[in-house]
């Protein structure tokens, strides 16, 4: 029996080209979900929508070959406008420069929204529920012959709802950071309806905080920290009869004994809170002194949580330069003074020094 070999060749080398053709849509189908997965995996490192919507369009230029420029547009309120176009072949993004025209809300979602020719160009639509915020338009060059397949449709359709799901999520968190701000301000409003003087004395300590881990270089969180922490380190107070925080005269030792307890009250308010178990330790310790003589557990030094000891300077710092109801507020020279003879005994001498050089 006589083997044609000519046709096995033939056969083999099609099966050859059919693996390879299989082999190098699998290479990239691979690429393809990586770098939707990198999109994935930066949506809680990215600041602002339009660092994500410079994410978008970079990757919409890497995943769909036949795009040869776009534009994205921002639906803001009644216009919209377009941000400057963004050319593939010189590898240039977002600058942030705005359209000379603006165009009305009606017009923009004529021209924008509405799928019409998809085969030169594709929206990638960013929207939550309804509402339309804005687009990544990808276009073919007018006069190319070249149109967009449909696996590049299903390429722009899955980062369109990437997109949608990082707005959701973005909008959820920010209701939600809202919610608990609001809580947290409800609590400091309830203490200044029930003493007088600490009204505006949290939002002073508050904001001066912030200041103090900013200078200091702590990360955003921390100083996110040190702002409510300040907010809420005399939230123990409300357990104090009012009679004794607004009192004109000077306390008994049984009552500054009481005033004492209001650092462990207002741990022990917090400490449950999901949200602010962490805070509720700054509290506790915010009247702790450098050299150990503070209360309640007598801790000394670096034993001190940092954000504690940056409340601390802040709370007295503010109440001295206060007026109180047993006497009137300290020039700002004679505060500084005080400051600087309680360094290294109520105060740690390097916060102090940081305090000094940057806050008056």
């Amino acid at each position: 029996m006589q083997i044609n070999t000519s046709k096995l060749n033939y056969e083999s080398d099609d099966t050859s080209l059919e693996l390879m053709h299989s082999y190098l849509k699998l290479v990239e189908l691979s690429s393809n979900m990586e770098s939707i997965i990198e999109i994935i995996e930066k949506i809680d490192s990215l600041e602002a929508e339009s660092d994500f919507l410079n994410l978008i369009l970079e990757k919409a230029f890497y995943l769909i070959p036949e795009a040869d420029f776009a534009r994205i547009f921002i639906n803001n309120g009644d216009n919209g406008y377009f941000l400057e176009k963004v050319y593939k072949k010189n590898h240039i993004f977002i600058n942030n420069i705005k359209s000379p025209a603006n165009l009305s809300r009606n017009c923009s979602e004529n021209i924008v929204f509405k799928k019409k020719n998809r085969k030169k160009h594709i929206s990638i639509e960013l929207k939550i529920d309804n509402e339309y915020l804005g687009a990544v338009i990808l276009y073919i060059a007018e006069n190319s012959e070249t149109n967009f397949s449909f696996e590049s449709q299903k390429v722009a359709c899955s980062l369109e709802k990437a997109a949608s799901s990082y707005l959701k999520i973005k909008r959820y968190h920010q209701l939600q950071q809202k919610f608990k701000e609001e809580i947290i301000l409800s609590l400091s409003n309830l203490l200044g309806i029930h003493d007088n003087y600490t009204r505006g004395h949290n939002k002073n300590v508050a904001n001066l905080s912030k200041e103090l881990a900013e200078y200091c270089e702590l990360g955003e969180s921390e100083i996110r920290k040190s702002y409510w922490s300040g907010i809420l380190h005399d939230i123990g107070k409300t357990l104090i009869p009012a009679e004794i925080l607004n009192k004109k005269t000077k306390l008994t030792e049984a009552e500054f004994a009481e005033i004492k307890k209001h650092p462990k009250w207002g741990y022990e308010i917090l400490k449950d809170s999901a949200e602010l178990s962490e805070i509720a330790g700054y509290v506790l310790y915010h009247h702790e002194n450098w050299d150990g003589s503070g209360y309640p557990e007598g801790l000394s030094g670096d034993e001190i949580p940092l954000i504690s000891q940056i409340v601390s300077l802040a709370d007295a710092w503010d109440a001295m330069n206060s007026n109180r109801v047993y006497r009137k507020a300290l020039t700002k020279e004679k505060a500084v003074e005080q400051i600087k003879l309680n360094s290294g005994k109520q105060f740690s001498p390097k916060l102090v020094r940081v305090f000094l050089d940057n806050i008056r």
